[in-house]
């Protein structure tokens, strides 16, 4: 490495690093909010004390998450609420009634089905923890949906990616440095034939993306948590509250 682009590496790393801080300083009461939540959701996952309330409100998220898959977030709302008509109750054996009944398609309906069966036979935080821990042997929602999911309560290793995080991941320049790190400086590397490839090998792979950026430049920037520093590094769905 030259003199010259061991200097603009320097410079690279301070100007990511005070973006980082920038974006953490502009939206450090959203932050603060949502860490508060996940942390404590996480900590009755993990622990299993979840209330009857907790257990209902987890099986609304799954369902709007599945709700979500393929389009915008807007009218999910509504469309939870529907549902709530239908089975006047979140619960089990409430949804399972009425999986014909609830909007879904085929496809996400068959999900459901699979995870609420996993549930009856173990419980909830089985589910979750698996999920996190593996998510081998246990259905799925997909890609996106389960590292959203766990992400929203309080599972910050796993970092979402979608269109807004391509964007961010586009305009800072973070996916050509990890193509320069990684592939060299005279790769002919197109980045933009990305969006070429199949769904989930391309969202792995800007995943990955972010996740080494984080490691690289977010090992001394955390965020203040009830259970102690949340390392960015160690946290990249963090940044993903930031850019939202």
């Amino acid at each position: 490495m030259t003199l010259a682009s061991g200097n603009m590496v320097i410079i690279m790393k301070m100007a990511y690093k005070k973006g980082i801080k920038k974006l953490l300083s502009e939206y450090s009461a959203v932050v603060k909010k949502d860490i508060e939540y996940g942390v404590e959701c996480r900590r009755k996952i993990q622990n299993k004390k979840l209330s009857a309330t907790d257990q209902e409100n987890l099986l609304k998220d799954i369902c709007g998450q599945l709700l979500v898959q393929g389009r915008g977030s807007k009218g999910v709302g509504t469309q939870l609420d529907i549902i709530e008509e239908k089975i006047q109750e979140w619960s089990i054996e409430n949804l399972e009634r009425n999986l014909d009944n609830i909007g879904m398609s085929d496809r996400k309906t068959q999900k459901l089905s699979e995870i609420l069966q996993y549930v009856k036979d173990n419980s909830i935080s089985d589910w979750i923890n698996a999920l996190y821990e593996t998510g081998d042997n246990v259905p799925r929602m997909g890609p996106k949906s389960d590292d959203d999911f766990l992400k929203s309560h309080g599972f910050y290793e796993r970092v979402p990616v979608d269109r807004h995080t391509q964007r961010f991941l586009f305009r800072t320049g973070i996916i050509h440095w990890y193509f320069k790190s990684n592939v060299g400086e005279n790769s002919k590397e197109d980045i933009l034939t990305l969006f070429g490839i199949g769904y989930e090998e391309k969202y792995r792979l800007f995943q990955k993306i972010l996740v080494e950026f984080c490691k690289g430049f977010g090992d001394d920037i955390y965020i203040l948590s009830p259970i102690g520093k949340l390392r960015l590094s160690e946290n990249p769905g963090i940044i993903d509250i930031m850019i939202w």
